[in-house]
């Protein structure tokens, strides 16, 4: 988490979509693909003396974020897979999710497209991260 020293939303929210894709270029092949299938992306933002904390977790339970980079909605994760190894240029997935997890692991161009579509994802979702600021504002002033 970095620290930013005046709190202002607009300067809170980008600073979180920096967090967003500073977790996407550090993230673990794992959780690339966990949040891919299940979404899972969670805001942290925290005050401490004066400066406005953020941050990026993974979580289990919904929220304003936590259905940002999920890629199937209509075909099975195996389907959605497949069609998108074939745009990134990486081998075809497993259809376990377990097997998964060891193909992402091992492919580098898997990975790279996960990347991209992540960062694609935050980008086209700018507004989800103000609204994460709305709600902790709101939360902060309770």
């Amino acid at each position: 988490m970095l620290k930013h020293a005046h709190p202002d939303k607009a300067d809170i929210a980008a600073q979180l979509v920096r967090r967003a894709d500073e977790w996407i270029r550090r993230a673990e092949p794992r959780d690339l693909l966990r949040v891919m299938l299940r979404g899972g992306l969670s805001p942290v933002i925290v005050e401490e003396g004066g400066h406005v904390l953020t941050g990026i977790d993974l979580s289990d339970g919904p929220g304003t974020l936590s259905k940002v980079g999920m890629i199937w909605v209509d075909l099975s994760a195996a389907e959605t897979l497949a069609i998108f190894a074939q745009v990134w240029g990486a081998s075809d997935p497993p259809a376990s999710v377990d097997a998964q997890e060891a193909w992402i692991a091992a492919d580098t161009a898997a990975q790279a497209g996960a990347r991209r579509f992540l960062h694609d994802e935050v980008d086209e979702n700018i507004a989800l991260f103000g609204a994460c600021v709305d709600e902790w504002l709101v939360s902060n002033q309770a």
